[in-house]
């Protein structure tokens, strides 16, 4: 008896060994390639994508935009270096940097303030000096800026090379996307620009690359202003604003990511949040968005749907009345083009 299990249980183990063996060579063969296969799929797919953005921003970003960029346009400030030739005399010419208060100190005439103006404004302004203390009779100087760097930008993300660029004159998101490379592989589709104004007001605006590059809506290539950030991020993202711990762009992790979910990522909400005043902006395509309302007092209660996000969601948590001093946001929807500016709450 002994004998016939011992027998009856080899003969399972041997079993359960030549099923094992053939689902591999089964998978080995083909029956288990497609998750492999659709993924190859998406990721030639979005390297077909990325390279066609990238050829068609070669094209048209350089310089292509609402005014090609001239030096003549710069206005010089702090920390750019100038070029001063005086051709009257080689002792009052040399390299100079702007200080932190906007001025550069010559031979003879000591500090010139020169903040805010273009290098033709400069050299009128140093010629003037010159006559008025009567150092020469007819001053002939020129100003050239050797070192741009009052005025910068900030690229961060998915792009061939991120860092800081210099604004030299009037340049747009095309301009200085073509300056840093173009586009990574996984690059996602829609870029933000984050822009703070003297007062601490900020301004998001997310631009749809799609509609700009292969569509050709020139309207959505904006203008920088120094101190912009742009962020390229991977596909699969979306972007949280608004009464939120830690505002910025976060990824979906796998199909069923959710509005709890991305909200706990970043932190949660603000002490000042409103958690029933939710609202998801989603791209429906073609340049289009809708705007859906989310509670999230109710989701976590278990009364309300906890949304499934989708790639390029914006989601914008409101503030409290009875929880905030001061909080504002607005809200643009534009096609192709949505911006988000607050007021960030007093202390």
């Amino acid at each position: 008896m002994y004998k016939a299990i011992i027998n009856l249980l080899y003969n399972l183990k041997l079993f359960n060994f030549l099923f094992i063996f053939l689902i591999l060579i089964h998978y080995s063969c083909g029956g288990g390639t497609s998750t492999k296969t659709v993924v190859s799929e998406s990721y030639i797919k979005a390297q077909q994508e990325t390279s066609e953005l990238n050829s068609k921003l070669m094209m048209q970003g350089t310089k292509s935009s609402r005014g090609a960029s001239s030096p003549a346009d710069y206005l010089v400030g702090p920390a750019d270096l100038l070029e001063v030739k005086v051709y009257e005399s080689d002792k009052l010419s040399g390299s100079v940097r702007v200080s932190s208060r906007g001025t550069i100190t010559l031979p003879l005439i000591g500090n010139v303030y020169v903040s805010g103006l273009s290098a033709r404004e400069a050299e009128q302004l140093i010629e003037t000096e010159l006559r008025n203390k009567g150092y020469i009779v007819d001053p002939n100087v020129t100003v050239f800026i050797e070192e741009y760097n009052s005025k910068q930008v900030s690229v961060i993300g998915y792009v061939g090379e991120p860092g800081t660029y210099s604004l030299e004159g009037r340049e747009t998101l095309l301009d200085v996307l073509v300056q840093s490379k173009g586009f990574s592989d996984q690059a996602g589709r829609t870029i933000y620009v984050s822009r703070t104004d003297s007062n601490g007001n900020g301004q998001t605006y997310m631009v749809d690359m799609e509609e700009l590059l292969l569509k050709g809506n020139s309207d959505l290539n904006i203008e920088l202003k120094p101190g912009d950030v742009i962020y390229v991020p991977s596909l699969g993202n979306v972007y949280i604003a608004g009464a939120i711990r830690n505002t910025g762009s976060y990824p979906l992790k796998g199909e069923f990511t959710t509005l709890s979910q991305i909200i706990t990522t970043a932190g949660g909400t603000s002490s000042y949040a409103n958690n029933s005043d939710i609202k998801i902006i989603r791209y429906l395509g073609d340049g289009e968005r809708e705007i859906m309302q989310a509670d999230l007092e109710r989701i976590l209660n278990g009364e309300g749907e906890d949304v499934i996000l989708k790639d390029r969601d914006a989601i914008i948590v409101g503030a409290s009345g009875t929880k905030r001093l001061l909080y504002g946001l607005r809200i643009g929807l534009g096609f192709g083009l949505f911006n988000l500016g607050y007021t960030p709450p007093e202390k």
